[in-house]
C-alpha cells in the first residue's frame, strides 16, 4: 500500500454475503443505578437511563452540583464513566482522571507520556481521545501514539501495555476501546491518508494477549489473503488497488452484542477521495463505508452491509452503533441502527444484517435520491458524482464532515427515538489537479458565502416509521453527543458552551446552562446516596476534528473541566477567561496572491490542516494559531518546520516533504490568512 500524496483530515466511515450461528457470550454487567460502566451505559449502547428523579416536570430546578477542572489544554470529548462511586474520564495526550462522584475530589492521574515527535497522524491524534472502557475492575485507555493500556480501576497503576499500531506508519488511536466477553477490541485511524489496511484487534482483558485480528480491506494479493472474505473482497477493487489505494479505518463505531456474540465494526471510507484515482475496474471496494459484523470469539467475517459503495465523499460508516428490540411490521427484531456520514438511518437484522425497513435522510440531502431496497444500495445522482465535471465541482449535501459524525446518539425505548446530534450543511467539492488529496478540493465554508443551510440540528428520529419526529436547531453544525432518560428528557451539549436538555418526546427545550466550554461528548448519569446526577466533560477543542465548530464561534474559551449537575445545585462557575484577542497587524506586508496560492498547495499537501483547522483558523487547546504567528517565529521557520525545533510540544518534523526552497511559499500562505483574519476582526470592531 503506497502513502497517499496528501494527508487532510475532514473530520476534520451490497447485503450480507451470508450468516451463520453465533453462541451466545457473557456480557458485562448491566449498568447499575450508581454505574455506568459501558460507553453507552448497557450492552445495546443505547446512551439511556431508567432513571428519572431529574425529569421534565423539575428539570428546571437542575444546578451545578459540583466541577472540577482537568490538566489539559485540550477539552476531553470522552463519556463520564462511573464504577464504584468514582468516576473515570479520558483526556487528550494520553490523560486519564478518577475523581470522587460525590464531590469531584480527584484521586488519582494516569499520564501515558506521549512521546514525541511522533508520525503526523499520531501527533493529531494524540489531542483527541473519545473515551475509556470500564471492565470489572480495570480501566483501558487507548493512545494517539498507538497504545492500548489497561490500568487498575482503583489505584491507577499500570497492568499491561500493547501497541496494536504503528504511529510511524500513519496510524493512531483516537477511538474508545470497547469491551465485552472477556475481551476488549479496538481499532485505529489513518486520518483518510489511504496509507495502509484498516483492522480491528482484540485483546484478552486480564493478560492483553492477542486473540485476533480482522483486516477490513484487503492487501496486496502477491502476499496471500487472511481469509475468504479478504479475498473477496479483493475483487471489489480497482487495477493494483494496493498500490494506489487504501483506507477502511474503524476509528470509532465498535460494538459487541452478546445476543448474537457478534462484534460490529462501523468502517471509513476508501482514499483517495477521488474514486477515479482509485484504479480502474473497481467495484464496491469492500469493506469501506460498512458495518461489519465478525465473530467475537474468532474474528471470522459474518455479514457487512455497505452504506456508500464507490465512496466519493468520504462519507464513513464509523459512527457509534447502537442495538435495540424493535417491532417493525408485526415482528419483533433484535437490530442494529447506525447514522453514518451519507444522511440515511439504517435499521439492519442483527444477526444477517439484512436491511428490515427502507432507510431515510434525518437532514435534506442530494447526493442519492434515495435506497433500492432490492439491492441495498444507493440510487446516487450524477450530479454528485464531481469527479466528472473537473473544475465545475458538485455541491454535496451532506458535506465530508457527514449528516452525523462520531459524537454518539442515543435511543429511548420509553418514546422509541433514536437522538442524532445531525450536522445540516452542503459542501462544494471539486477535481483540483494542484491539490494532492485525490485531487479533490472541499470548500466547507460555501454555505456561509451562498445563504445555504450551516447548522447543528438534533433530530428525534422514529427508527421504525423512519421518520423525524421533531428537529430542533442547537447552533453551529458538530454539536455535542446525546443522552436520553426516563425522566423524559434528552441532554446534549454545544460547542459554544451550553448544556440544554429538552422534553424528549416533544422536544421543547426545558434547560440551558452556559458552561462556558465547548462541549462534544455525550453526557452520562448516575444515582449517587440516592441522588441523581448528571455528568459531562467540557473543553476547548484543539484540532479541525475536535473543534470545528469553535473555530467559527470562538465563544467557548473555558478550560476543560468535569462538571455535575443535580436537582437544587447551587455551585456557580468563575468567570471566565478575557475572549480572544483579535488578530494582530501580521508581521509582513500582504505577499503576492500566486506565491500564498503555492504556499496553500504545501499547506495541502503536508497536511496542516489535521492540527491548524481549516485555512489554519486555529488556536484553541494546545496548538496554536498560525494566523497569530511572531516574526521570530517567521525568522526560525526553518528551523520549526524542518529541523524539529518545537518537536518536543507534537510538532512533526517536515524535512522528507517540505523543502526549504518551499519556505518561502508556505509563509505567504500563512501571512495572507493572518491579513484576513486581521481585516475580518478590524471590520467587526464597533
Amino acid at each position: 500500500m503506497v502513502k497517499s500524496n496528501l494527508i487532510k483530515a475532514l473530520i476534520v466511515a451490497g447485503i450480507a454475503f451470508c450468516c451463520s450461528g453465533a453462541a451466545k457470550s457473557a456480557a458485562p454487567s448491566q449498568a447499575t443505578a450508581s454505574d455506568w460502566t459501558l460507553i453507552g451505559g448497557g450492552p445495546l449502547e443505547q446512551h439511556f437511563s431508567s432513571l428519572a428523579q431529574v425529569n421534565d416536570s423539575n428539570v428546571g430546578t437542575l444546578g451545578l452540583a459540583w466541577f472540577t477542572d482537568l490538566e489539559s489544554a485540550d477539552g476531553p470529548t470522552g463519556v463520564p464513566m462511573v464504577a464504584g462511586g468514582v468516576i473515570y474520564e479520558s483526556g487528550p495526550l494520553g490523560k486519564v482522571w478518577a475523581h470522587d462522584a460525590r464531590t469531584g475530589r480527584l484521586l488519582w492521574t494516569y499520564d501515558a507520556k506521549i512521546q514525541f515527535p511522533t508520525g503526523l497522524v499520531a501527533s493529531w491524534g494524540a489531542r483527541l481521545s473519545r473515551g475509556l472502557a470500564l471492565w470489572d475492575d480495570t480501566v483501558l485507555k487507548a493512545t494517539g501514539d498507538c497504545r492500548l493500556i489497561a490500568l487498575d480501576r482503583l489505584s491507577g497503576k499500570r497492568r499491561w501495555e500493547v501497541q496494536p499500531c504503528d504511529p510511524a506508519a500513519y496510524k493512531t488511536i483516537t477511538g474508545a476501546p470497547r469491551v465485552g466477553g472477556g475481551k476488549v477490541f479496538i481499532g485505529n485511524s489513518n486520518a483518510d491518508s489511504g496509507v495502509g489496511r484498516g483492522y480491528v484487534d482484540a485483546y484478552d482483558i486480564r493478560s492483553g494477549k492477542h486473540l485476533w485480528r480482522f483486516y477490513t480491506v484487503p492487501g496486496d494479493p502477491s502476499k496471500g489473503f487472511e481469509n475468504a472474505a479478504m479475498e473477496r473482497a479483493s475483487k471489489t477493487w480497482g487495477k493494483e488497488y494496493w498500490k494506489v489505494a487504501g483506507g477502511g479505518s474503524p476509528w470509532e463505531g465498535i460494538t459487541y452484542d452478546a445476543v448474537t456474540n457478534l462484534v460490529y465494526i462501523g468502517t471509513d471510507g476508501p482514499a483517495p477521495f477521488n474514486p477515479a484515482m482509485r484504479g480502474e475496474g473497481r467495484g464496491d471496494e469492500l469493506f469501506t463505508n460498512a458495518i461489519v459484523a465478525v465473530n467475537a470469539d474468532t474474528g471470522n467475517y459474518v455479514w457487512h452491509y455497505s452504506t456508500t459503495p464507490e465512496d466519493g465523499w468520504n462519507y464513513a460508516a464509523t459512527m457509534p452503533v447502537v442495538l435495540a428490540d424493535l417491532t417493525i411490521a408485526g415482528t419483533r427484531r433484535h437490530v442494529v441502527m447506525s447514522a453514518p456520514k451519507n444522511g440515511f438511518f439504517y435499521v439492519l437484522d442483527a444477526a444477517t444484517g439484512q436491511l428490515v425497513n427502507e432507510p431515510r435522510p434525518i437532514i435534506p440531502i442530494n447526493w442519492a435520491s434515495g435506497i433500492d431496497m432490492k439491492s441495498g444500495r444507493p440510487i446516487v445522482r450524477d450530479e454528485a458524482r464531481y469527479w466528472l465535471k473537473g473544475k465545475e465541482g458538485s455541491i454535496v449535501s451532506p458535506s465530508p464532515m457527514g449528516a452525523h459524525n462520531w459524537m454518539p446518539m442515543s435511543y429511548s425505548p420509553d418514546t422509541g427515538l433514536v437522538y442524532i446530534p445531525a450536522t445540516d450543511y452542503p459542501a462544494k467539492v471539486a477535481v483540483d489537479p494542484v491539490n494532492s488529496v485525490g485531487n479533490v478540493e472541499i470548500d466547507f465554508y460555501y454555505p456561509l458565502t451562498h445563504t445555504l443551510p450551516f447548522t447543528g440540528r438534533l433530530v428525534a428520529w422514529d427508527p421504525v416509521a423512519q421518520i423525524a419526529r421533531w428537529t430542533q436547531d442547537v447552533g453551529l453544525p458538530y454539536e455535542g453527543g446525546t443522552l436520553a432518560t426516563a425522566g423524559n428528557l434528552v441532554f446534549q451539549g454545544t460547542t459554544d458552551g451550553h448544556f440544554n436538555a429538552y422534553r424528549a418526546d416533544t422536544g421543547e427545550r426545558v434547560y440551558s446552562f452556559y458552561a462556558g466550554s465547548g462541549i462534544l461528548g455525550a453526557p452520562s448519569t448516575v444515582e449517587i446516596d440516592g441522588r441523581q446526577i448528571i455528568l459531562v466533560a467540557a473543553g476547548s477543542g484543539t484540532t479541525s476534528a475536535v473543534g470545528f465548530a469553535q473555530k467559527f464561534s470562538g465563544t467557548a474559551p473555558g478550560p476543560a473541566r468535569l462538571l455535575a449537575f443535580a436537582i437544587d445545585g447551587r455551585i456557580r462557575l468563575p468567570p471566565l477567561p478575557p475572549g480572544r484577542d483579535p488578530i494582530p497587524l501580521p508581521p509582513a506586508a500582504e505577499p503576492d496572491a500566486a506565491l500564498a496560492k503555492e504556499g496553500k498547495a504545501i499547506w495541502d499537501a503536508n497536511g496542516c490542516e489535521l492540527c491548524h483547522g481549516f485555512k489554519a483558523v486555529g488556536g484553541l487547546g494546545s496548538v496554536p494559531d498560525l494566523r497569530r504567528i511572531p516574526a521570530p517565529h517567521y525568522d526560525v521557520f526553518s528551523q520549526i518546520i524542518r529541523g524539529g525545533l518545537f518537536k518536543a510540544t507534537g510538532m512533526p518534523i517536515f524535512a522528507d516533504s517540505i523543502r526549504e526552497d518551499d519556505l518561502a511559499a508556505l509563509k505567504a500562505y500563512l501571512i495572507g490568512e493572518a491579513w484576513k483574519g486581521y481585516r475580518a476582526d478590524q471590520a467587526a470592531k464597533p
